[in-house]
């Protein structure tokens, strides 16, 4: 299949085409068809990646590369992934400049490494099984101090003054095979019909479930039960298609409706309508 040679300033199908591909690799790109700055960067990230001249420039030997580049974790679409890789480093520019050291989210989160791994909710043989084999010894002997306790910014600022920070391809190998796998896992236990969702739809509930938690108890999962109530009327195998399309089209709402819990200049105020506009994405592509 011929691949046409793309640099900056490209846009249209064949940029959108080389953005989900790159993506396959941890680029974390919106899929928008424009070859900006941030594409750019994703090339060059690539070549490094591939062992390739880091030109920026997205030729037939860089195609040809990520073709052969499985999908990161079958069970959901390679642009959902790079949505929730996104939502939780900020995209790979970002995670250069900031998150690539062990970083404070807030709130209740302990200390953050990598695309989201938290050392408050992980224990110690998982941590050290998942990042042993990828981070000095001494990084490991360090962070494995903050397993299981919350995180504060003064802690943040002791261990990057250490000079302890995460590779990205090291963050992405981790996502990829243990913390995505796990969080799907949590996600189907609460919503079961979650592998007969338009795909999409499904990346977006495991986002929800990674930045929340899999809990349904309380006031503030209101909006979580009544997704669960949703899905379940939905998944009536008898209905007829559009049926079941308006009644998973009150998700958005739901997820919209969360916004309730957080001050209007927290982050997660933009997160969640971001979730609700990828799930209505979702849903009109099924």
């Amino acid at each position: 299949m011929h691949h046409p040679e793309l640099s900056r300033g490209d846009r249209g199908d064949a940029v959108k085409a080389l953005q989900s591909e790159l993506n396959k690799v941890g680029a974390m790109l919106v899929c928008d068809g424009d070859f900006g700055r941030g594409t750019e960067r994703a090339v060059r990230y690539a070549q490094d990646f591939a062992g390739q001249a880091c030109s920026g420039t997205a030729d037939a030997t860089l195609w040809t590369w990520l073709a052969a580049r499985p999908d990161p974790f079958p069970p959901l679409p390679t642009d959902g992934i790079a949505f929730i890789a996104r939502e939780e480093t900020g995209g790979l520019g970002y995670y250069e400049q900031v998150t690539r050291w062990p970083h404070y989210p807030g709130a209740a989160s302990g200390i953050t490494i990598g695309v989201g791994y938290d050392l408050r909710f992980n224990d110690a043989a998982d941590f050290h099984a998942n990042w042993g084999p990828l981070l000095p010894a001494a990084a490991i002997a360090e962070l494995a101090e903050d397993l299981g306790r919350k995180g504060t910014s003064t802690r943040a600022r002791t261990l990057r003054s250490h000079g302890i920070e995460v590779p990205f391809k090291a963050a992405w190998q981790v996502f990829i095979a243990k913390t995505l796998p796990r969080f799907y896992d949590e996600t189907r236990s609460v919503y079961p019909s979650l592998a007969r969702l338009p795909p999409l739809c499904a990346a977006v509930l495991v986002s929800l479930v990674f930045n929340r938690g899999a809990s349904l108890n309380g006031a503030s999962r209101r909006e979580m039960r009544a997704i669960r109530d949703l899905l379940a009327a939905a998944d009536d195998l008898d209905l007829h298609k559009q049926k079941r399309r308006v009644i998973l089209a009150d998700v958005e709402d739901e997820i919209v409706a969360m916004k309730r819990l957080w001050s209007p200049d927290s982050g997660l105020i933009r997160r969640r309508q971001a979730e609700a506009n990828l799930w209505r994405e979702g849903l009109a592509g099924w």
